[in-house]
């Protein structure tokens, strides 16, 4: 079965990149920023890699961070390009130059961790759910479907942060804790977010331990040991920022805690609690909807399967759903409060736009999504299977079509 859903995943990737082609070759460049940056004067099929945010990846990756606002673009995936560009791909540069051997680095490194993190998601589902193949399987192809489809085949983070974040999970399930730690280590220098993971440690060896009444003081050593390795990515890097550009006299440097992160997040981004409530947002919003909507209904589910259970945080149990191999499972419990909080973060803080790529990385969304297309796409009616489907594939299908061409939405 894994192998299948990895043959599904390839195949997704091909499909998406040759609409991609075909619509870059038929409608063209709306804005010429990739081809500046590429110093190119024709249109190359592969600029159409490069759009939005992988124009600052790109940038990255062959000169560092230049600019301030560069550091909200996190480190590992420009590196990681530069290491490929400069090992596996050496020769190209003969026949490309730089700019493009390192566009094709970004690309390769985005789409086969696209193909690893379907297989990463089918074996963090089994290793919750070992007798639920199927959910494992659905789940691992709603996945591949990921509305946002262009943007996990280009010069982005969305791919292998999912990856990562997907195998860490698993790590946890299986008790290798320390692995986790170090793969998220890492991840916080791909994304910002990867530091919530560490509430992963608290919840298993503190919380857990102390409903079952056992003795939870290594686990709070453990907890912190661990967190401390999650953070350490980040905290390099804004170590690495403070280093950079504080000899510039910037105003972020005189803080108690002189955080770059939240600085630039904020300044050049505008991203904060409610910023992004403005009458010229509503557009986005509507953008948002329909992954706002599908959350709080896959909380809800899940929330009324087992109330008691979700609230009490695991302390008062129910029997009939102890050993549930469905979505019910308590055992996914901790995943729907990381997307509980991950939602109200996103609603209130973030561009609200994001939330279709943010939420890639997070597998109880594809798990109820595969529960949903389980239980629903067998019926003659038109469900809410039918309608999550269609929604999938057209929005991946118009967004290809729109990222293409250098078009919103981004």
């Amino acid at each position: 079965m894994l192998n299948k859903v990895y043959s599904v995943a390839i195949a997704s990737r091909l499909i998406t990149i040759t609409l991609a082609f075909i619509s870059y070759f038929f409608t063209g460049s709306y804005d010429s920023s990739a081809e500046i940056q590429l110093e190119s004067t024709s249109h190359h099929i592969l600029n159409v890699f490069l759009r939005w945010d992988a124009l600052y990846f790109l940038h990255i990756a062959e000169h560092g961070y230049v600019y301030e606002q560069e550091t909200a673009f996190f480190p590992l995936m420009p590196l990681l390009a530069r290491l490929v560009s400069n090992t596996v791909f050496l020769p190209l540069q003969q026949i490309v130059g730089i700019k493009y051997t390192l566009l094709i680095s970004g690309v390769t490194i985005a789409n086969v961790s696209f193909v690893l993190a379907a297989g990463a998601l089918y074996k963090l589902t089994l290793a919750l759910l070992p007798r639920n193949q199927r959910l494992a399987y659905v789940s691992s192809i709603a996945f591949c479907l990921s509305p946002p489809a262009m943007f996990m085949s280009s010069f982005y983070t969305e791919s292998i942060f999912a990856l990562m974040s997907f195998t860490g999970m698993r790590w946890i399930v299986e008790k290798k804790y320390t692995s986790a730690a170090m793969i998220w280590g890492f991840t916080s220098l791909i994304r910002s977010n990867a530091i919530i993971y560490s509430g992963f440690f608290w919840y298993d060896l503190i919380w857990v331990r102390f409903i079952q009444r056992k003795n939870f003081v290594v686990g709070v050593i453990l907890s912190v040991f661990y967190t401390l390795v999650v953070l350490s990515g980040i905290g390099l890097f804004q170590y690495y920022g403070y280093i950079q550009f504080c000899s510039l006299d910037r105003p972020w440097c005189t803080n108690k805690i002189p955080l770059l992160y939240s600085f630039v997040q904020k300044e050049y981004w505008d991203n904060g609690f409610l910023s992004y409530y403005e009458m010229k947002q509503i557009p986005n919003f509507v953008l948002a909807a329909p992954i706002i909507t599908l959350s709080v209904l896959g909380l809800k589910t899940y929330i009324q399967s087992d109330p008691a259970t979700f609230f009490s945080l695991g302390i008062i149990k129910s029997k009939t759903t102890a050993n549930d191999q469905t979505y019910a499972s308590p055992k996914l419990s901790v995943y729907m409060y990381l997307w509980t909080f991950l939602l109200f973060y996103v609603v209130t803080s973030m561009h609200i736009q994001v939330i279709i790529r943010f939420f890639t990385s997070l597998p109880p969304l594809y798990w109820y999504v595969g529960d949903l297309w389980i239980k629903g796409l067998n019926d003659k009616k038109f469900t809410l299977a039918n309608v999550v489907l269609t929604y999938f594939v057209l929005y991946g299908l118009i967004g290809i079509v729109l990222f293409s061409s250098f078009l919103p939405p981004a």
